[in-house]
């Protein structure tokens, strides 16, 4: 979300994942915070309870036109959500990043193998298999001792769906030397 503010949008929807999954609650509490961090008043029509498949995100993209809710990029719970909308909405015919940009959090392939490739978080898959194992190993050798939390950093992966074209102007000057060289080359 903070790429997204950073990228220059400001109305930013977040489509939320299953209130049973703790990651769904936490990523929408991460929405939130990033929004304030950046002075970005808080709009509960930009947070959509949307589900986990494909299909979901191409539902919460059609009701967010639908309902006429005004937005110039999604950050989705998963990386299927988001691929979901990003083609509904080029379906619809937005231009996506340039209309509206498309975030998401998972790092599967998936996000490699769609146009324009998704921008994505990539949380450390291995890294966490290894220490969910540690702890029930150390679970079982000793079962009274205390529960821990581990947090472990994830990965951002810029793409093309979330980065804004930045526009040059050419000079005056800089113009008139393109013209020039284009029409020399046809002389």
């Amino acid at each position: 979300v903070e790429h997204l503010i950073r990228e220059g949008y400001r109305h930013i929807v977040h489509l939320q994942g299953p209130d049973d999954v703790y990651n769904s609650v936490e990523r929408a509490r991460g929405y939130k915070d990033a929004l304030a961090k950046f002075n970005i008043p808080f709009n509960k029509d930009r947070m959509l309870k949307a589900g986990l498949t494909f299909k979901d995100g191409a539902n919460a993209a059609d009701m967010l036109i639908e309902k006429g809710i005004s937005f110039d990029a999604i950050f989705a719970f998963t990386d299927t959500l988001a691929i979901g909308a990003m083609n509904r909405l080029r379906d619809l015919g937005k231009k996506i990043p340039e209309e509206i940009a498309i975030a998401s959090f998972s790092g599967t392939v998936l996000s490699t193998i769609v146009y324009p490739q998704l921008t994505t978080v990539e949380p450390p898959l291995q890294q966490m298999g290894k220490v969910v194992a540690e702890l029930i190993i150390e679970k079982i050798k000793e079962p009274l001792s205390p529960n821990r939390s581990i947090v472990l950093d994830a990965e951002i992966k810029l793409r093309a769906s979330s980065k804004k074209e930045k526009k040059y102007k050419l000079s005056s000057l800089g113009k008139q030397a393109c013209f020039r060289t284009f029409e020399d080359s046809f002389v």
